[in-house]
């Protein structure tokens, strides 16, 4: 077998237990693995507290970048936790003002309550995008699993309704965001557009590879030339050479778009995006649901995995 090959068998196993609760929450109660672990997860998070999250904002902000702050989760199956999540947005937000920091906030909707109630969820996300705008600032909604789609898009259609600092994430490997794509462009709010990254049932999305990258480049030209505010989120480099190549020749003003990426995945790409003149953004997450997170992060580019090894044990 290739490397290549290798790769990929990895990646998919990854993408596999990254949705395996019970292996979550056998790392999460084993001090030592979730020690290991970590040790793997900080190159791509801003810590495991507001606090440690802060501090590397700063620090990229004095870089140049704009950013978008995500205390990690998804799933709540309570309540009362639902509303802590809230709470702990809420924090985030004042922070943002405190501060003065050029970011934004993102979240999973189910984090503060759709997996319990979509009404819960909407008062939930109100409150934020209410106190978001009186902080001057902008709530991003991420997406999830298929399954959750028709009501995480209905929920943002809501929020619309009352609030124009609500974007909403859409992912080009799934067959159904021509027409959400042109759903989304008669609302308010950024649009932010990635590959996708879920483990999805045959038939609902297209696999890693040449047709996925012409739809991504489909979607990110319709953008380009809608002038709707919207993130081009992507480190692939023949993406973002495409996307060059795009804007100049069309002659596009800057204002209403940017190029998001990760906090820990090739910098240098951030770094050449910026030189190019372009507004950048870096996604910056914290918590301690981290797990889901890194499995995504080396799924995604499985070479990450030698890396994450490294880092595992180098104090060890």
């Amino acid at each position: 077998m290739s490397v290549e090959h290798l790769e990929q068998v990895a990646a998919n196993a990854l993408r596999h237990i990254s949705r395996n609760q019970a292996i979550k929450a056998y790392m999460q109660e084993n001090a030592l693995i979730h020690e290991v672990l970590l040790r793997a997860a900080r190159r791509f998070i801003g810590g495991e507290t507001l606090l440690e999250c802060l501090e590397t904002a700063r620090a990229l902000q004095a870089q140049g970048c704009v950013l978008t702050i995500d205390y990690m989760g998804e799933n709540t199956r309570d309540e009362a936790m639902a509303q802590e999540a809230t709470g702990e947005f809420l924090r985030v937000i004042h922070a943002i003002s405190e501060q003065r920091l050029a970011a934004t906030i993102s979240l999973d909707l189910s984090h503060i309550g759709l997996a319990l109630d979509a009404e819960l969820a909407l008062r939930n996300a109100s409150s934020l995008a209410q106190a978001a705008r009186a902080a001057n600032t902008a709530l991003m909604i991420s997406m999830e699993g298929t399954e959750r789609i028709d009501e995480i898009i209905t929920l943002h259609r809501r929020l619309c309704e009352q609030y124009d600092n609500v974007g909403i994430t859409l992912q080009a490997y799934l067959r159904r965001t021509t027409y959400d794509l042109a759903s989304a462009l008669q609302r308010p709010g950024r649009i932010r557009l990635v590959k996708g990254a879920y483990e999805e049932e045959p038939g609902a999305a297209e696999p890693r590879g040449e047709i996925l990258d012409r739809g991504y480049r489909d979607f990110m030209e319709i953008l380009l030339l809608s002038d709707h505010p919207c993130s081009l989120a992507t480190h692939d480099l023949n993406l973002l050479n495409a996307a060059h190549r795009f804007i100049r020749r069309q002659e596009l003003k800057r204002h209403p778009f940017e190029f998001e990426m990760l906090y820990g995945v090739t910098p240098e790409r951030l770094q050449l995006v910026r030189e190019r003149g372009y507004r950048t953004r870096v996604y910056l997450p914290y918590g301690r649901e981290w797990y889901l997170y890194l499995c995504h992060r080396l799924a995604e580019y499985p070479p990450n995995i030698y890396q994450a090894i490294g880092d595992a044990v180098a104090m060890v």
